[in-house]
This record gives structure tokens, C-alpha cells and sequence, in this order.
């Protein structure tokens, strides 16, 4: 019996994925389904267009994660499962709840995970652990797993950047 993924899991696809945007002096990283990982095609498969899809479907979760309306958020989220008809399918007894889209695209198998995987993170409330880093040329989404949710930064590295600045600032100049 395979286990079905986590909402955190899933949620944290999302985010990896959202983080590909150019933002500010950060340049658009998503130049391949390969970089979607386990969420990818056959490796070599995929068109530029297949590519523009995925990224505008990227485009469109990112606000509904990183700054969501709880008024509009959940229409637009069961919009999207809409426009790629998802439903739920189970395969075995005990088995895990997974979504199928009779959309041949590329950009539907993403959407098969995402869009479920947004909507289960949503109902769980993890919502409202997710960030934007608070480092200097930093905008990366992470989720703050921190016991008291007040993580302000993506990584390590970026909070040891901010620290040295201010350390630095702080410092008697001589």
C-alpha cells in the first residue's frame, strides 16, 4: 500500500514551484519540465508550449499561496479543478485518493497534483505558515515548519547574510 502524500508535502511542491517566477533582479528558472522532478514527463518530452503552460498554471497558484484572499482563493481553486476536470480516483481498498484530468497536456499532470495538493493544504490551515523571505533581493516562498511559526528567512543562508549585515551595521566604524 503506497502512502498518499502529505498536505505539507504537497504543499511544499507548490512552493517549489512558485519560487521558479522571476522576481525583481532573479531571472526566470524555469526552463525545463525536468526541473518539476517526480511531477515532470518523460525526460525529453515536452514542447515549449507544454513549457508556457506549466509556467502560466504556476503563475496563477502563486498568489493563491504567497498572498491568498480567503474570500476568493477557494473559487479560484476549485475553478482550476474545473478547467482541467479533475476527479478523484482510488485504485485499491485503503488506497490513496488521487486526481485524473482527461486533459492530455502536460500541464494537467502537474495540475493533477497541485491543484488537490493546494486545496488539501488550504483545508489544513497551512496556509498561513507560508513566507516570503525576508532576506535583502529575497522574495523565495518557503513554509515556516519553526515550532513558533516565526522563521523569517528561506535558508540558512539567507539568514546568516541578513545577520553579518547587521552585525555590521551595528559595529563601531573606526
Amino acid at each position: 500500500m503506497t502512502s498518499e502524500p502529505s498536505a505539507e508535502g504537497l504543499l511544499r511542491a507548490v512552493l517549489d514551484l512558485v519560487a521558479t517566477r522571476p522576481l525583481g533582479p532573479w531571472p526566470e528558472e524555469l526552463h525545463s519540465l525536468d526541473r518539476l522532478g517526480p511531477l515532470a514527463p518523460a525526460p525529453g518530452s515536452g514542447s515549449p508550449s507544454d513549457l508556457d503552460d506549466v509556467r502560466g498554471l504556476r503563475d496563477r497558484l502563486a498568489p493563491l499561496v504567497l498572498d491568498p484572499d480567503p474570500g476568493s482563493a477557494p473559487a479560484a481553486l476549485s475553478a482550476l479543478a474545473r478547467e482541467f476536470a479533475l476527479a478523484p480516483v482510488v485504485d485499491a481498498l485503503g488506497g490513496p485518493v488521487r486526481h485524473e484530468s482527461p486533459d492530455p497536456r502536460t500541464v494537467a499532470r502537474v495540475a493533477e497534483v497541485l491543484v488537490p495538493g493546494l486545496m488539501h493544504a488550504w483545508a489544513a490551515g497551512l496556509l498561513s505558515r507560508v513566507h516570503a523571505c525576508g532576506a535583502d533581493n529575497c522574495e523565495t516562498p518557503f513554509m515556516d515548519t519553526s515550532h513558533r511559526a516565526n522563521r523569517h528567512y528561506c535558508s540558512d543562508r539567507c539568514s546568516t547574510r541578513m545577520r553579518v549585515r547587521r552585525h555590521r551595521a551595528r559595529a563601531p566604524q573606526i
